[in-house]
């Protein structure tokens, strides 16, 4: 059996995915697989793989990166076992491997996984260790790439809603689009059905580009909606997210990674974008339902609390012995393998 580590949709991991990719090769080299990798690949750690040969190497299953299946038209390479690459939160390790792609396109949105029956005792000690160090150090998945900044939040118990990219493929292709405008008939309608809170909006910090010399979109969306009302207070710029979420009533998002932050501060989560996490948010399908949603009658904490520790302790992996469990996961469930 063997695996390949293809070079889409990027070649380059020489810096940001190095650790994550070699933990994978390792894990799958300790369940038995052999490995080679494209030729187009650069990744510090994998120069021993051998370079795969079209014409004498058959197989199985095939990595590719921050992608989802939909991708995998025209001139592929075909095989039987499409896996995909994607870091993810709380930090620049955690990382998913699935078999449909990354947040809303993977199976555990299709498919409701077992977090349930995750032992309540469990889940307290992960959130009195990791998770309270997550949130005290205000981790983020940017990790030492990203120097965010510390942004002083005068309001409590307000709305807040976190961007994402208007670019992104959670908002274009796994969604339908017009993210902008559908966050402005969020706040909209927020403003309308309560008279009292204010509205705090956090933009993603890549809005305008990752590599954006000028603020030109960002600052246009933020003039937008600060005209919807004076309850509105829009926020750009890389400021960490953690301290937006901490006083919030609530969060409303389209699809976020900064979801799960909020996940950690066990608050509330209305979404229209079906995230991974939508099992334990309220389903804004409707924005008529919008009414219903801040009422968070239906919040249950402790649902949300264990969905978060399968997540990040089952799905994820973030060390060579997570990703071992994962790996062989996988394999059991491809039959690749008997469990």
């Amino acid at each position: 059996m063997k695996a390949i580590i293809w070079g889409y949709r990027y070649t380059d991991m020489q810096v940001s995915w190095r650790q994550q990719m070699c933990w994978l090769v390792k894990a799958f080299q300790n369940n038995g697989v052999d490995v080679c990798v494209h030729r187009n690949v650069k990744c510090v750690g994998l120069e021993n793989i051998p370079i795969w040969n079209p014409n004498a190497d058959h197989v199985d299953i095939c990595i590719y990166n921050h992608a989802d299946i939909s991708h995998l038209t025209g001139d592929i390479l075909q095989v039987e076992h499409n896996w995909f690459f994607k870091p993810t939160i709380p930090d620049e390790y955690h990382t998913t491997i699935d078999e449909l792609g990354f947040g809303p396109y993977s199976t555990i949105t299709f498919k409701k996984p077992d977090y349930e029956s995750v032992p309540e005792d469990l889940v307290a000690d992960f959130f009195n260790t990791k998770v309270s160090n997550w949130v005290s150090h205000r981790k983020t998945k940017w990790g030492k790439y990203f120097k965010s900044t510390e942004e002083v939040i005068p309001y409590r118990d307000y709305y807040l809603l976190l961007g994402q990219c208007n670019g992104d493929e959670v908002v274009t292709r796994h969604d339908f689009g017009s993210y902008v405008t559908k966050l402005e008939q969020v706040i909209k309608e927020l403003v309308r059905i309560d008279e009292v809170r204010d509205v705090v909006v956090k933009l993603h910090p890549y809005m305008d580009g990752e590599f954006a010399k000028d603020t030109v979109f960002s600052d246009s969306i933020k003039a937008t909606l600060s005209k919807i009302s004076p309850r509105v207070h829009v926020y750009t710029g890389k400021s960490n997210v953690h301290e937006f979420i901490k006083h919030c009533r609530c969060v409303i998002l389209g699809n976020s990674g900064a979801g799960f932050e909020a996940l950690m501060h066990h608050k509330p989560i209305i979404s229209w974008g079906m995230p991974e996490y939508h099992w334990v948010t309220y389903d804004l399908r409707l924005l008529a339902t919008l009414l219903q949603a801040i009422k968070l009658d239906w919040f249950d904490v402790k649902k949300q609390d264990k969905f978060l520790y399968w997540y990040l302790e089952k799905y994820c992996y973030y060390n060579q012995e997570t990703a071992n469990s994962r790996v062989k996961e996988m394999l059991i469930n491809n039959k690749l393998i008997k469990g």
